[in-house]
């Protein structure tokens, strides 16, 4: 019993370095096709917009170390009621509260809506106390490093190296589940950036700042998480079945 668990415990060191290739791989790609991925991504979220009915000029910067491809949006920005925002902060505060008290509440609800609650409050006094928004037209949003998705799309192939191709299993159930994520990230952050650009537009920017800040990154961490649970899943059923078969 004890060397069936050893063996099964044992650290594929081959499929290791496969993933590890992957990852330098798709890290190159990014490094050196970064600028051109930039601009597709804005051809296709400025199509999506269009779809949407918002207003956009999409500006095509001549090369990486200018600016990445930028949308501008005309919106009218007006600064935010002080009135609504003692209501808001109020209404937030007293449910901060709540949470403290009531210990029913399932820790992870209590942990997405205490961590939304506090980046909404700092978010409205920063824009009514220390920044407050102005009156203007026009707003300008540049697809670049920190909202095209690269960075997640690198941190994917860095997870998965270490933490899934060392499993055991099949190599191609591994390469399969790393590529149907990064599939998957490059899909949901056209449709992201395409949501929280149609936001600002119909909603104004305090929207626009906790989805896109907030919400977008709780989604990343969310189907990161739920895409390795699914591979680590389609890898036991070979573990089980290995195991029945040897039984």
């Amino acid at each position: 019993m004890t060397a069936r668990y050893s063996r099964s415990q044992k650290i594929q060191k081959t499929h290791f370095f496969v993933g590890l290739a992957i990852s330098l791989f798709s890290t190159l790609i990014v490094a050196f096709q970064g600028f051109n991925f930039w601009i597709w991504q804005a051809d296709m979220v400025s199509h999506l917009l269009s779809f949407a009915g918002v207003p956009h000029r999409l500006f095509i910067w001549g090369n990486l170390a200018a600016r990445g491809p930028t949308f501008e949006i005309p919106i009218n920005s007006q600064p935010i009621p002080f009135t609504a925002v003692i209501v808001v902060l109020v209404a937030l505060a007293s449910l901060i509260v709540i949470l403290n008290i009531y210990r029913r509440i399932p820790s992870p609800i209590k942990t997405i809506a205490f961590v939304v609650s506090v980046v909404t409050i700092f978010t409205l006094l920063w824009q009514t106390v220390i920044s407050p928004i102005p009156s203007y037209t026009l707003h300008w949003i540049t697809v670049d490093w920190s909202c095209s998705g690269v960075v997640g799309l690198c941190l994917i192939t860095l997870i998965y190296a270490p933490f899934l191709f060392t499993i055991r299993g099949p190599l191609w159930v591994k390469v399969f589940w790393l590529f149907i994520t990064i599939g998957f990230s490059v899909v949901w952050n056209l449709l992201r950036m395409s949501l929280v650009t149609a936001t600002l537009y119909y909603f104004g920017g305090p929207v626009f700042l906790i989805l896109h800040y907030l919400l977008g990154a709780f989604i990343d961490f969310v189907y990161i998480v739920a895409f390795y649970s699914l591979a680590l899943s389609h890898l036991s059923r070979f573990e089980v079945g290995g195991t029945n078969s040897n039984a």
